[in-house]
């Protein structure tokens, strides 16, 4: 049976500008975009897309402790005990703290009250791993090329892991859960995404976890996914040709890392960090100097090749393989510290940039980097770089109007204006992953968010917008209309 509706707007954003109007459909596609004024919102904009997000990650995050809001190690303590009581069985894994917020790093004496059951804590931006004796016990801890496992000042094994140490020799042992128990919390976290307004996720995974998690139809979202798999023995074809079974999948490019992060100060820096620790290191083909050569490899698969780069020294070293192979639409991951002299060179390349990241990493950059050169938005935009936010969940909430508040603050030098910062949250965000566009048009899908006030008004004047309601396709998926 079909049905029409209609509902009226004060202001109804695009890209390319606002006015008075409306969104018409009739059984999930937009019909008009004008309407009579019986049923108003104050504004309608585009489904938001969060371009850079770990999907199964964070909804195994959201089911563990939350150690974000601790502010002391007493804090932690609190936190870790409530864990070992609410979470009693297995492996206790859990993440999300701080060292800048705690004001020191844990070590393995911070998880002595677990006792003998292993116990495996990330940090916030999950770099980073703090283990117990437990742990330790079945780890090779032997040097490894790309990370590093910590030692005090004695030698002594601290329990914490760095970059590749942790990625390659703990992620291997911990036991993951099943691909039925992922796939129930990545459908319980689609609600949680649909309140932002987020209706379209670009998700770094690795491919046997979209084949056993995501590939069986995840309802309530567009997923396009860049995978994460480093190995040599990938073939990209094989990949393609994979993917074109499962109709809910778009894959669009594959990641390598270029150097760590901020927080544990493994970003690679030209100079060493203000606070005395070292400059950081170039990670996997980077460090190897195939970059270039995996790029070339990737791009001609017809894939996109998306590097994390968060240190100057990193950011420059990835725009020199892409122009070393011809590569003018590469993705920069992060893009976090970048000097003048490499402005320029980010012509036609994508920038996907964390603006909420700047809540925290801004206390960090104070006291170890030159705060000029980092997060700059307009410079990038105005070298012709193209801006698409994320959120990099779970490492910060994702929440496509909050990167927008954080991108537009008049009293920072990189602010640009709000319809830039709404395009990389929307139209620039869908591009970059190979979504499709999310503007309403007629004959698309009637998809948008619903808000109490227009966001040209609000955020630059430090307010964000409620959402009113998400609609996918016609469907009210959170909120209410009138």
């Amino acid at each position: 049976m079909n049905r029409s509706f209609q509902l009226h707007t004060d202001v109804l954003l695009k890209p390319s500008g606002g006015e008075s109007g409306g969104v018409c459909w009739r059984d999930g596609v937009v019909t008009g975009l004008e309407a009579a004024s019986a049923k108003s919102v104050p504004c309608i904009v585009p489904a938001f897309v969060d371009p850079h997000i770990h999907l199964i990650l964070g909804a195994r995050h959201a089911q563990r402790a939350d150690f974000s809001k601790c502010r002391s190690r007493e804090d932690f303590s609190r936190c870790l005990r409530m864990a070992d009581r609410e979470q009693p069985d297995g492996w206790l894994i859990g993440g999300g703290w701080d060292a800048g917020r705690l004001g020191l790093t844990p070590d393995r004496s911070w998880l002595e009250g677990v006792g003998d059951r292993p116990c495996v804590l990330w940090s916030r931006d999950i770099h980073v791993a703090v283990v117990n004796d437990a742990v330790l016990s079945k780890l090779d801890t032997s040097p490894i090329e790309g990370g590093c496992f910590h030692r005090n000042d004695s030698g002594e094994l601290t329990g914490r892991l760095e970059e590749a140490a942790a990625w390659h020799r703990l992620n291997p042992i911990v036991p993951e859960p099943k691909p039925s128990a992922d796939r129930a919390s990545v459908q319980q976290a689609v609600p949680l995404l649909q309140a932002q307004g987020i209706l379209g996720v670009g998700s770094m995974e690795y491919f046997r976890h979209v084949e056993s998690v995501l590939a069986p139809d995840i309802s309530g979202l567009d997923i396009s996914i860049t995978l994460l798999d480093r190995s040599d023995d990938l073939d990209p074809a094989s990949l393609r040709r994979g993917f074109t079974k499962h109709v809910n999948l778009v894959l669009a490019g594959m990641k390598s890392f270029a150097d760590g992060t901020l927080g544990s100060r493994t970003a690679w820096m030209d100079t060493p960090w203000a606070d005395g620790a070292p400059k950081g290191w170039p990670l996997d083909h980077t460090a190897e100097g195939t970059l270039d050569s995996w790029a070339s490899k990737v791009r001609a698969e017809g894939l996109d090749p998306a590097v994390h780069a968060i240190g100057s020294a990193a950011v420059a070293a990835v725009l020199s393989a892409f122009e070393s192979v011809g590569i003018v639409s590469g993705r920069v991951e992060h893009a976090q510290f970048v000097r003048d002299a490499d402005l320029s060179r980010f012509q036609g390349h994508w920038c996907s940039m964390q603006p909420t990241h700047h809540i925290d990493d801004a206390r960090e950059i104070a006291k170890c980097a030159d705060p000029r050169l980092a997060f700059r938005y307009r410079s990038l935009h105005e070298a012709g770089g193209r801006l698409a936010f994320s959120s990099d969940w779970p490492v910060v909430a994702a929440d496509p109007l909050h990167a927008m508040l954080e991108s537009v603050r008049p009293d920072r030098s990189e602010s640009i204006d709000v319809m830039t910062a709404l395009e990389a949250v929307t139209t620039a965000a869908a591009r970059m992953v190979r979504l499709p566009d999310p503007t309403l048009r007629v004959g698309g899908p009637a998809s948008f968010v619903a808000l109490d006030e227009d966001p040209r008004e609000a955020l630059p004047e430090g307010r964000m917008p409620n959402i009113l309601a998400t609609v996918r396709h016609g469907q009210v998926v959170y909120g209410d209309l009138p």
